[in-house]
């Protein structure tokens, strides 16, 4: 792949994971830390030896990184 490919898919890997942890959120209600980091090590898990390495890395710091519904709401927090 060239050099913009690739960028283009690693770009993809981190939205997809934004775009799982806002389906989450949204379903859940509340952003819980400890369920999240046990969904974000689960993904780890399940991609292990089916997903390269490098992008399932990129799709879990997007996961992790997210949309947090607290952020959304008060987007001073971020600060």
């Amino acid at each position: 792949m060239s050099s913009t490919e690739n960028t283009t898919v690693a770009e993809l890997a981190f939205q997809l994971g934004k775009v799982a942890r806002h389906a989450i959120d949204v379903r859940d209600g509340e952003a819980n830390p400890v369920a999240l980091a046990k969904i974000a090590n689960d993904l780890l898990e399940a991609g292990h030896q089916k997903v390269a390495g490098d992008l399932l890395m990129l799709f879990v710091a997007g996961f992790e990184e997210g949309d947090p519904i607290e952020r959304r709401t008060d987007p001073e927090s971020r600060l």
